[in-house]
């Protein structure tokens, strides 16, 4: 009755086991692809495989599809089975560009695999830079322009053959260069030149070399609209032997002083309001001057003219000023007065509008006068200083001559328009005076820089531009102050060869090392940073990639690249000779040399991991770093666990099952080979089944014991089991007995488990149930 009782419990089993050996089991596709970084004209390989629930899965994949979205870029060429668990995939590489892979195959979700070819290192564009991009006519006119040759992404790239870039412009006469063509020669990747502008416009520069072609915009702005001062110094002159008068004319845009951008001719006439005849003679101390020119000298705000006074007369005159370009005509009177007063008190001074760009001006006028106004003359030399409440302010000291009434008094006001502009002659009674100054305060200004790209090229010559900025533009650095950079042991400024122009700074730049750093640069107080990056298209490091899990026993696939700064592959001009040495050969021996061909960026390597463990590895070749990796070793020795009761008695039939896995998933369609001693199987599983488990019924002839034996193949590594169960045992003496040796990997198929079910037990079942009626 108890044999009856365990058949219906074995075919019940059977039933679901049956029933659940139906069940499709659920994988997800991973993929692992060798070399990551591709370049054109590679051969590469993608490893695909199953997981389940985050663990590799040894089962092989079936049916698997591989199609590649654009086939100019990537296409599958073959697929190799002999791997134990992965499907390789051979792709071809045949031109730069980004495309995906997808990857599918029956009872798993598809893989997108995004894929990006690199092309060989080829000037891909033209990258036109202009420097400064923006104009104001009547400022600084001149700028740098400069042609790179360049990458997809912009990164500078040497020139595969000689490049000849024409520059033109959408509309003439606006701006001129240096040179129309260009020319930058195999190996280089940049050429430099000025350019300046000339009159108003908004133009179009284009750069153009065969199927390369870019373009940038230039904007000349027209200046603001000038105009010019007169002023007569003093207002009332002396008619005595030696007396004379200051004319001076200032320029003046928008309300402020400015600088002139060329000569400009002041034409002036002196007209009496009583239509007085004047009479030129040889004695200019006799006579006045009726009409005379002078200039506004380019880079000066002012020009001075002295004209004397005839001797004798008390009149009023009006001094009419013309210029011709831009057309100007302004008038200013003054009077005389025939007195001849001597003294060396009740000095004067006269301020005019002043700027403050570093540079020695006219900043005024002292004069000599009585109590009552009239003028009086220097009955000696007097030397007058000044007294000034910024230190940035330093005004010369002037000295009136014996016999004359007035001096021009110069100074400079620094840079930067001061907080305090107070000054006074160093003179008992004298009066305070507010200067009038233009131009910029410090804090309004700021230190930049400009590079037309900020990769450059390890090993070769590049430049920065250092400038000024101010709310209005460009601002000149001051010409006594020093360009300091800070000290770097990657990029290198070239000193002697800087280039300094009147609104910007040209400073070379050789890059000795590859890396990034920000470079800090000074001008007195003032200070900014330039963060630049140091490239190489030549061979850089090795990189060392594989599976992510690696088994023992496992033939596995490694691949050794180089690449360069940018972590690109770069082929290089010849072989390259590596050594290799592991640190424990015995858990995985790589060979001593291998060989970088110049015909590619890697070479692969097939290693079978003898046994599991971390090893690491060291690969070192001339002229590169050394690559050291550490590498896992996993052990994927199937494990067998069999469960059954402990006591049986003589005669009983009685269920065994065993649990088979590897890698920490059930071991499914293993081949079981079952061992029986002291009984027999009525029936048994050949394969384990989706869950990685195996039944027998046994029926015991011992009245001792009964032994099992369970050993399975499989895919990668064999293992085996062994249980002894008592037969009319009072107690349960239980002994598991297990061997963990394993055979050679034995590769093969996976077979659907079909499931048997005797007709005795069928029989035996029927008649079960009609005894129940």
């Amino acid at each position: 009755m108890k044999s009856i009782l365990f058949g219906i419990l074995f075919l019940l089993s059977i039933t679901i086991m049956g029933t659940s050996y139906g069940i499709e089991t659920e994988y997800d596709l991973e993929y692992n692809l060798l070399p990551k970084k591709i370049h054109e004209n590679d051969i590469v390989t993608l490893e695909v495989y199953n997981s389940q629930n985050g663990q590799v899965s040894l089962d092989k994949i079936g049916n698997l599809k591989v199609e590649s979205l654009d086939t100019s870029i990537i296409e599958v060429v073959d697929f190799e089975k002999i791997h134990p668990y992965k499907i390789l995939v051979k792709l071809k590489a045949y031109g730069d560009g980004d495309t995906l892979l997808y990857v599918f195959n029956e009872g798993s979700a598809s893989l997108e695999i995004p894929i990006k070819v690199y092309g060989n290192n080829v000037p891909k564009k033209i990258s036109l830079n202009l420097f400064p991009d923006t104009f104001e006519i009547g400022e600084n006119n001149q700028g740098i322009l400069s042609v790179l040759l360049t990458d997809e992404s912009g990164i500078p790239t040497r020139a595969d053959k000689d490049y000849l870039i024409k520059l033109s412009t959408s509309k003439s006469g606006i701006a001129s260069f240096s040179e129309t063509n260009v020319f930058i020669p195999q190996g280089e990747f940049e050429a430099i030149q000025t350019f300046t502008v000339n009159k108003e416009g908004t133009i179009t520069v284009s750069a153009k070399s065969g199927e390369l072609e870019t373009s940038e915009l230039l904007s000349v702005e027209t200046a603001a609209e000038k105009e010019i001062q007169i002023f007569v110094i003093p207002e009332d002159i002396s008619s005595s032997n030696t007396s004379s008068g200051h004319l001076i004319a200032q320029l003046f845009s928008g309300g402020s002083l400015i600088k002139s951008t060329e000569d400009i001719t002041v034409y002036f006439e002196i007209e009496s309001s009583t239509d007085s005849e004047t009479t030129n003679t040889s004695s200019d101390a006799n006579t006045i001057n009726p009409k005379g020119y002078f200039q506004i000298k380019k880079g000066q705000t002012y020009g001075h003219e002295l004209f004397s006074i005839q001797k004798g007369e008390t009149d009023s005159y009006t001094i009419t000023a013309t210029t011709k370009d831009p057309l100007i005509i302004v008038e200013e009177t003054f009077e005389t007065i025939d007195v001849e007063l001597y003294g060396n008190k009740d000095i004067k001074f006269e301020p005019l509008s002043v700027l403050a760009d570093g540079s020695r001006q006219l900043i005024g006028v002292i004069y000599l006068e009585d109590e009552n106004g009239h003028p009086v003359t220097a009955d000696r030399d007097i030397v007058v200083p000044f007294t000034t409440s910024d230190k940035s302010i330093s005004i010369e000291n002037s000295i009136i001559k014996k016999g004359f009434e007035s001096s021009l008094v110069y100074g400079n006001m620094g840079y930067f328009v001061p907080t305090d502009s107070d000054v006074a002659p160093n003179i008992p009674n004298a009066e305070v005076v507010t200067l009038d100054i233009d131009g910029y305060t410090e804090e309004s200004v700021s230190l930049k820089t400009y590079v037309p790209t900020d990769h450059f090229l390890k090993g070769e010559q590049h430049w920065i531009i250092v400038y000024m900025e101010s709310s209005d533009g460009l601002f000149q650095i001051p010409l006594k102050q020093q360009i300091e950079i800070s000290n770097s042991e990657i990029f290198i400024a070239d000193k002697e060869k800087i280039e300094t122009y009147p609104y910007f700074t040209l400073i070379p730049i050789t890059t000795i090392d590859s890396g990034d750093e920000d470079l800090v640069i000074n001008v007195d107080e003032f200070e900014t940073s330039v963060s630049l990056s140091s490239i190489s298209s030549k061979p850089d490091s090795l990189i060392l990639e594989h599976s992510e899990r690696l088994f023992a026993g496992v033939k596995d696939m490694f691949v050794l690249q180089i690449l360069d700064t940018q972590l690109l592959p770069v082929k290089i001009n010849e072989d390259i000779d590596i050594k290799i040495f592991s640190s424990n050969p015995s858990i995985l021996d790589f060979p001593k040399n291998v060989t970088l061909s110049h015909k590619s960026s890697f070479t692969q390597l097939d290693l079978t991991p003898k046994s599991s463990g971390i090893v690491e590895v060291s690969f070192i070749s001339e002229g590169l770093p050394i690559l050291t990796e550490e590498i896992k070793i996993e052990e994927i020795t199937p494990t067998i666990e069999i469960t059954s009761a402990d006591i049986v008695e003589e005669g009983d039939s009685f269920l065994v099952s065993i649990l088979a896995k590897q890698n920490g998933l059930p071991l499914q369609n293993a081949p079981v080979i079952w061992e029986f001693e002291g009984g027999f199987a009525t029936i048994s599983d050949e394969l384990t089944g989706p869950t990685g488990e195996a039944l027998a019924s046994i029926i015991s002839t011992s009245d001792d014991s009964v032994k099992i034996l369970a050993s399975i193949d499989g895919p990668i590594q064999s293992a085996f089991a062994s249980k002894i169960i008592k037969v009319n045992a009072t107690t349960i003496d239980v002994i598991d007995k297990s061997d963990d040796s394993f055979k050679k990997p034995d590769v093969g198929g996976f077979d659907p488990i079909l499931i048997m079910v005797p007709a005795v037990i069928i029989g035996m079942v029927l008649y079960m149930k009609k005894k129940s009626k």
